[in-house]
Protein backbone atom coordinates (compact mmCIF):
# COMPACT_ATOMS: atom_id res chain seq x y z
CA UNK A 1 0.00 0.00 0.00
CA UNK A 2 2.60 2.66 0.44
CA UNK A 3 3.89 1.86 -2.34
CA UNK A 4 1.18 2.73 -4.24
CA UNK A 5 1.36 5.81 -2.49
CA UNK A 6 4.51 6.47 -3.12
CA UNK A 7 4.02 6.08 -6.99
CA UNK A 8 0.80 8.29 -7.24
CA UNK A 9 3.54 10.75 -5.21
CA UNK A 10 5.70 10.60 -8.49
CA UNK A 11 3.05 12.05 -10.56
CA UNK A 12 3.67 15.45 -12.14
CA UNK A 13 1.29 18.22 -11.71
CA UNK A 14 -1.28 19.16 -14.78
CA UNK A 15 0.45 22.46 -14.61
CA UNK A 16 3.86 21.15 -14.72
CA UNK A 17 2.40 18.38 -17.57
CA UNK A 18 1.39 21.34 -19.66
CA UNK A 19 4.72 23.40 -19.59
CA UNK A 20 6.49 20.40 -20.69
CA UNK A 21 3.97 20.37 -23.92
CA UNK A 22 4.11 23.24 -24.23
CA UNK A 23 7.97 23.40 -24.26
CA UNK A 24 8.02 20.03 -27.28
CA UNK A 25 5.48 21.49 -29.37
CA UNK A 26 7.49 24.73 -29.63
CA UNK A 27 10.69 22.93 -30.73
CA UNK A 28 11.60 23.04 -34.54
CA UNK A 29 10.64 20.15 -35.41
CA UNK A 30 6.93 20.27 -34.54
CA UNK A 31 6.53 24.21 -35.82
CA UNK A 32 5.34 25.07 -39.26
CA UNK A 33 7.35 27.12 -42.43
CA UNK A 34 8.40 30.60 -41.59
CA UNK A 35 6.46 33.24 -43.20
CA UNK A 36 9.46 33.77 -45.50
CA UNK A 37 10.03 29.82 -45.77
CA UNK A 38 6.28 30.01 -46.85
CA UNK A 39 6.89 33.24 -49.79
CA UNK A 40 9.81 30.66 -51.50
CA UNK A 41 7.90 27.51 -51.55
CA UNK A 42 5.58 29.94 -53.45
CA UNK A 43 7.73 31.36 -55.76
CA UNK A 44 9.58 27.61 -55.94
CA UNK A 45 5.97 26.45 -57.25
CA UNK A 46 4.79 29.55 -59.38
CA UNK A 47 8.04 29.06 -61.36
CA UNK A 48 7.76 25.01 -61.46
CA UNK A 49 3.69 25.51 -62.84
CA UNK A 50 5.44 28.18 -64.84
CA UNK A 51 8.04 26.26 -66.43
CA UNK A 52 5.93 23.40 -66.81
CA UNK A 53 3.46 25.84 -68.70
CA UNK A 54 6.01 27.20 -70.84
CA UNK A 55 7.23 22.54 -71.75
CA UNK A 56 3.55 22.34 -72.63
CA UNK A 57 3.09 25.51 -75.17
CA UNK A 58 6.58 24.15 -76.22
CA UNK A 59 5.65 20.71 -77.12
CA UNK A 60 2.32 22.49 -79.14
CA UNK A 61 4.48 24.68 -81.13
CA UNK A 62 7.96 23.08 -81.21
CA UNK A 63 8.96 25.21 -84.30
CA UNK A 64 7.69 28.72 -82.83
CA UNK A 65 9.76 27.43 -79.46
CA UNK A 66 13.33 26.90 -81.46
CA UNK A 67 12.85 30.47 -83.11
CA UNK A 68 11.80 31.88 -80.09
CA UNK A 69 15.20 30.13 -78.41
CA UNK A 70 17.26 31.45 -80.66
CA UNK A 71 16.47 35.01 -80.41
CA UNK A 72 16.66 34.90 -76.99
CA UNK A 73 20.20 33.55 -76.89
CA UNK A 74 21.32 35.88 -80.03
CA UNK A 75 19.93 38.71 -77.64
CA UNK A 76 21.92 37.26 -74.67
CA UNK A 77 25.18 37.34 -76.45
CA UNK A 78 24.36 40.94 -77.59
CA UNK A 79 23.82 41.93 -74.03
CA UNK A 80 26.90 39.95 -72.75
CA UNK A 81 29.12 41.67 -75.96
CA UNK A 82 27.47 44.80 -75.00
CA UNK A 83 28.57 44.47 -71.53
CA UNK A 84 32.45 43.41 -72.31
CA UNK A 85 33.06 46.27 -74.58
CA UNK A 86 31.33 48.86 -71.68
CA UNK A 87 33.84 46.95 -69.00
CA UNK A 88 37.05 46.53 -71.85
CA UNK A 89 36.43 49.46 -73.81
CA UNK A 90 39.12 51.54 -72.35
CA UNK A 91 41.60 49.06 -72.68
CA UNK A 92 40.91 47.61 -76.21
CA UNK A 93 41.00 49.51 -79.01
CA UNK A 94 39.38 47.23 -81.82
CA UNK A 95 41.82 47.48 -84.55
CA UNK A 96 41.76 51.37 -84.19
CA UNK A 97 44.92 52.97 -85.19
CA UNK A 98 46.67 54.28 -81.89
CA UNK A 99 49.73 55.83 -84.15
CA UNK A 100 47.57 58.04 -86.46
CA UNK A 101 49.14 61.35 -86.09
CA UNK A 102 46.43 63.77 -86.00
CA UNK A 103 45.59 66.91 -88.31
CA UNK A 104 47.37 69.92 -86.49
CA UNK A 105 44.03 72.24 -87.42
CA UNK A 106 42.20 68.75 -85.82
CA UNK A 107 42.82 70.37 -82.14
CA UNK A 108 40.63 73.17 -82.73
CA UNK A 109 37.84 70.97 -84.20
CA UNK A 110 37.22 69.43 -80.95
CA UNK A 111 35.47 72.59 -80.41
CA UNK A 112 33.44 71.96 -82.80
CA UNK A 113 32.79 75.58 -84.21
CA UNK A 114 32.72 76.61 -80.64
CA UNK A 115 35.42 79.27 -81.19
CA UNK A 116 38.71 79.23 -83.64
CA UNK A 117 41.19 79.17 -80.81
CA UNK A 118 41.52 78.18 -77.21
CA UNK A 119 41.20 81.58 -75.89
CA UNK A 120 38.40 82.35 -77.46
CA UNK A 121 36.52 79.49 -76.45
CA UNK A 122 37.84 80.42 -73.08
CA UNK A 123 36.02 84.00 -73.54
CA UNK A 124 32.85 81.98 -74.31
CA UNK A 125 32.64 79.76 -71.67
CA UNK A 126 33.35 82.57 -69.16
CA UNK A 127 29.76 83.80 -71.36
CA UNK A 128 27.99 80.61 -70.67
CA UNK A 129 28.93 80.95 -66.85
CA UNK A 130 27.25 84.12 -66.58
CA UNK A 131 24.46 83.45 -69.03
CA UNK A 132 23.80 79.83 -66.21
CA UNK A 133 25.03 77.62 -68.85
CA UNK A 134 27.53 75.98 -66.33
CA UNK A 135 27.45 72.41 -68.35
CA UNK A 136 28.21 74.21 -71.70
CA UNK A 137 30.98 76.22 -70.30
CA UNK A 138 32.26 72.70 -68.78
CA UNK A 139 32.17 71.20 -72.32
CA UNK A 140 34.10 74.29 -73.75
CA UNK A 141 36.29 74.60 -70.96
CA UNK A 142 37.58 70.57 -70.75
CA UNK A 143 38.07 70.09 -74.71
CA UNK A 144 40.15 73.39 -74.22
CA UNK A 145 42.58 71.73 -71.73
CA UNK A 146 42.42 68.44 -74.36
CA UNK A 147 43.83 70.59 -76.95
CA UNK A 148 46.09 72.18 -74.49
CA UNK A 149 47.73 69.21 -73.32
CA UNK A 150 47.66 67.56 -77.09
CA UNK A 151 49.94 70.68 -78.36
CA UNK A 152 52.19 69.93 -75.22
CA UNK A 153 52.72 66.23 -75.95
CA UNK A 154 51.08 65.47 -72.51
CA UNK A 155 48.39 63.22 -74.64
CA UNK A 156 47.08 62.45 -78.55
CA UNK A 157 44.13 63.30 -79.58
CA UNK A 158 42.07 60.62 -81.35
CA UNK A 159 38.34 60.28 -81.89
CA UNK A 160 38.29 56.87 -80.24
CA UNK A 161 39.87 57.85 -77.26
CA UNK A 162 37.51 58.04 -73.92
CA UNK A 163 38.24 60.22 -70.96
CA UNK A 164 39.80 57.50 -69.13
CA UNK A 165 42.31 56.97 -72.08
CA UNK A 166 43.35 60.88 -71.76
CA UNK A 167 43.64 60.42 -68.03
CA UNK A 168 45.95 57.35 -68.33
CA UNK A 169 47.79 58.70 -71.32
CA UNK A 170 48.57 62.08 -69.21
CA UNK A 171 51.59 61.48 -66.53
CA UNK A 172 50.68 61.99 -62.86
CA UNK A 173 53.84 64.13 -62.59
CA UNK A 174 52.70 66.34 -65.27
CA UNK A 175 52.01 69.78 -63.73
CA UNK A 176 48.28 70.38 -65.63
CA UNK A 177 47.31 66.96 -64.26
CA UNK A 178 45.49 67.34 -61.07
CA UNK A 179 43.26 70.47 -62.98
CA UNK A 180 42.71 67.94 -65.67
CA UNK A 181 41.40 65.53 -63.20
CA UNK A 182 39.25 67.56 -61.80
CA UNK A 183 38.16 69.04 -64.77
CA UNK A 184 37.43 65.55 -66.59
CA UNK A 185 35.51 64.59 -63.02
CA UNK A 186 33.31 67.42 -63.59
CA UNK A 187 32.68 66.95 -66.91
CA UNK A 188 31.71 63.76 -66.32
CA UNK A 189 29.15 64.73 -63.66
CA UNK A 190 27.81 67.35 -65.83
CA UNK A 191 27.72 66.10 -69.08
CA UNK A 192 27.34 62.45 -68.62
CA UNK A 193 25.34 62.29 -65.12
CA UNK A 194 23.72 65.57 -65.17
CA UNK A 195 24.21 67.07 -61.96
CA UNK A 196 24.42 70.05 -61.25
CA UNK A 197 27.90 71.94 -60.79
CA UNK A 198 28.55 75.61 -58.80
CA UNK A 199 28.96 78.42 -61.02
CA UNK A 200 31.58 79.12 -58.73
CA UNK A 201 33.69 76.09 -58.75
CA UNK A 202 33.30 76.06 -62.50
CA UNK A 203 34.14 79.63 -62.86
CA UNK A 204 37.24 78.75 -60.37
CA UNK A 205 38.22 76.09 -63.10
CA UNK A 206 37.90 77.77 -66.35
CA UNK A 207 40.12 80.50 -64.64
CA UNK A 208 42.74 77.95 -64.49
CA UNK A 209 42.34 76.28 -67.89
CA UNK A 210 43.16 80.21 -68.99
CA UNK A 211 45.88 80.56 -66.96
CA UNK A 212 47.25 77.37 -68.40
CA UNK A 213 46.24 78.65 -71.33
CA UNK A 214 48.44 81.88 -71.19
CA UNK A 215 51.38 79.85 -69.71
CA UNK A 216 51.99 77.54 -72.69
CA UNK A 217 51.38 80.56 -74.95
CA UNK A 218 53.97 82.35 -73.42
Amino acid sequence: MSAAVSQLNQIPSPETIRDATREVLSRPEFTGPSSWEQIVIALLKAMGDWLNGLASWSNQHPYLARSLAVILLVAAIGCLMHLLYLSLGDRLTFGRNKDAEPVPRSRWQILEGTATNWREALDVARRKINEGDVRRAIWIAHRVLLGLLDEAGAIRLAGWKTNSHYLGECARNHPWYSTFAELTEIYEQAVYAHRITPPSSVESLVIRVDHLCKEHAG
